[in-house]
């Protein structure tokens, strides 16, 4: 399609426009739904013809809509999680920009990531798995105890019956402390001359 409108301009066919913008055919469709100007109808036999002008200016004003759109769901975003989680708008935090949020996310990931390399902070499912494995040697050798003492010290029945009993005691003895300490709040920290200590 080599005609021109209004000019030096060439009137452009689907594949053209779509060339242009770097976009199949069928996304030049969809944007043609959605209100992306035609010059010429296409359609039985007719080709679509474009003005890339025309084309580049809905272009960048549905961009401009689409972020416009999007700060707007961001801040709604921004502005229900702190609602949802409390914070004041008197927060420090309260008033800072979903970019500034997440400058400063992007800092606090820093500060943890240098923590933990310097095993200052460690990630609780690494605790966790510690924590099995350190448990699960305890329970094993406090399983195998009352028939070692037995082969050892020539235990009677009932001697390793206590021995069983006092075992179990101290795995809930763990157990509760354990329970204990998740349920817990933590502890305020407290400056040491809050406390006296300095």
């Amino acid at each position: 399609m080599s005609d021109t409108v209004g000019g030096d301009e060439p009137l452009l066919n689907r594949a053209q426009i779509a060339q242009i913008f770097n976009v199949s055919e069928n996304t030049i469709d969809k944007w043609r739904g959605k209100g992306m100007p035609v010059e010429v109808e296409g359609g039985n036999g007719v080709a679509y013809g474009f003005l890339f002008s025309a084309c580049k200016e809905w272009f960048d004003e549905s961009q401009a809509r689409a972020a416009a759109e999007k700060r707007a769901a961001d801040d709604f975003v921004a502005q229900q999680r702190m609602a949802f989680l409390g914070i004041d708008k008197k927060d420090q935090k309260a008033g800072l920009s979903p970019a500034q949020m997440r400058e400063l996310a992007q800092a606090e990931l820093v500060w943890m990531q240098a923590a933990e390399r310097r095993r200052s902070l460690v990630q609780v499912d690494e605790m966790v798995e510690l924590l099995d494995l350190v448990f699960g040697e305890v329970r094993a050798g406090l399983d195998g105890l009352p028939d070692w003492l037995e082969r050892e010290f020539s235990l009677s029945g009932e001697d390793v019956e206590r021995v069983v009993a006092y075992n179990d005691g101290i795995l809930r003895a763990i157990k509760i402390a354990i329970e204990a300490a998740a349920l817990r709040e933590r502890p305020e920290v407290v400056d040491p001359l809050d406390r006296g200590l300095i």
